[in-house]
């Protein structure tokens, strides 16, 4: 299936977001739901007419209005979402032709695995909100937003729609755990458990978290962990010291750094990686970053991390930039990308070719200055005393 809007999850995925609102996957378009748990079951949303005109539309070729933030990963030249993961399941694809002609898929038969079951988080990362986190929907709150600051996907205690997941999961290949905070969500040790119960751990299982907390109630995720043999875990970091607990606030460098340590040395089959959102605030010193966690023995030198460069909020974007100051990042990272593995060579080649394709655009560059002002002062956080190399930003 080679053309330009195929990928493969609308036929092996259903990923509910805390809300309950159901997308084609994690970076599908917020506001354009699939339908949502709260309100049908999930064998009723599988084939119901936007997931069918999702499938048809992919099959057919033409662009989804879901799926815009893999088109501009790959307008900019980047491998979007929708790429990697059709690489990953390319032995499934011989399954969609079984789809039938108005887009229906008889067969639910899942093959990937990420739903978030609630926003509960202990970081108010500057990226996020009070969807996915509860500490956010918590300061909203007391600064006269009035949000509901514990959100659950199926408005309950996901125990209901956990009964509609459970029958799928021995035919799951994958399970991506992400937040919230998935160390902190009890359905997330209730399948690991269920898992090791069933004697299915051969799965492969990937996390996105912030590794704060290894403990939660009375389970050491540590422990768990060592009962499966394929696990792979991204670490939620975008810098180190005051820069990391200024965009991901609530974060404990110090902590983090232990954490990272004790996992190496009590788990060392997990894969450890690290995740990075690359936006305005770290861009200008991602080598740096990259400098420290390898100088420091975090990470090893081959380490395969992911960035992903921010498309929501776009006031976060790369599109805050002037041009003379954008040339000067895109220098400082050619200059220094010869020093890094080849993996992590490409995604600074990605980070350039994004930074290359971006358009500056002041009106977001205002956006920037009122939301990191705001911030700034509930937070009690200094942007310029933390960031000082980007000065002309907020100019």
């Amino acid at each position: 299936m080679n053309n330009k809007t195929f990928c493969i999850y609308p036929w092996i995925h259903m990923y509910v977001n805390p809300d309950g609102s159901v997308l084609p996957c994690c970076v599908g378009e917020y506001d354009k739901h699939l339908g949502n748990v709260r309100e049908n079951t999930i064998e009723e949303i599988w084939n119901n007419d936007k997931y069918k005109t999702l499938r048809r539309n992919m099959l057919e070729g033409k662009k989804c209005a879901e799926c815009k933030a893999c088109y501009q990963q790959e307008d900019s030249g980047n491998e979007s979402t929708r790429i990697s993961k059709n690489k990953e399941f390319a032995h499934l694809v011989p399954l969609v032709q079984d789809t039938l002609e108005d887009g229906t898929y008889p067969e639910m038969t899942l093959r990937h695995f990420d739903v978030r079951w609630s926003n509960i988080c202990n970081f108010k990362c500057r990226s996020c909100s009070s969807t996915y986190s509860s500490t956010w929907a918590q300061e909203d709150s007391r600064n006269g937003k009035h949000k509901e600051i514990f959100i659950m996907a199926d408005g309950d205690d996901n125990s209901h729609l956990y009964k509609q997941f459970e029958p799928y999961f021995k035919d799951i290949e994958s399970f991506y755990f992400a937040g919230g905070e998935p160390l902190m969500t009890d359905k997330h040790y209730a399948i690991l458990e269920h898992l090791i119960a069933t004697n299915n751990t051969d799965v492969k299982i990937s996390y996105n978290t912030n590794i704060s907390n290894l403990h939660y109630k009375n389970k050491s995720v540590i422990e768990l962990w060592k009962q499966f043999p394929n696990i792979q875990v991204f670490a939620s970091l975008d810098h180190y010291g005051d820069k990391a607990e200024y965009i991901r606030e609530g974060t404990n460098w110090s902590k983090i750094e232990k954490n990272i340590r004790l996992i190496k040395q009590e788990t060392p089959h997990v894969r450890l990686n690290f995740s990075a959102v690359i936006s305005a605030f770290n861009v200008f010193s991602i080598t740096d970053f990259l400098d420290y966690v390898l100088r420091e023995g975090l990470f090893d030198t081959n380490v395969s991390p992911t960035f992903y460069n921010i498309v929501h909020p776009e006031y976060y974007s790369t599109s805050i930039i002037n041009d003379r100051l954008k040339w000067s990042v895109i220098n400082k990272i050619k200059a220094k990308s010869h020093k890094y593995n080849a993996h992590v060579q490409g995604l600074l080649r990605d980070v350039v070719r994004h930074l290359e394709s971006s358009v500056y655009d002041e009106s977001l560059q205002e956006q920037f200055i009122v939301h990191t002002d705001y911030y700034d002062k509930i937070r009690n956080r200094n942007f310029l005393k933390t960031f000082p190399e980007l000065k002309e930003i907020m100019e």
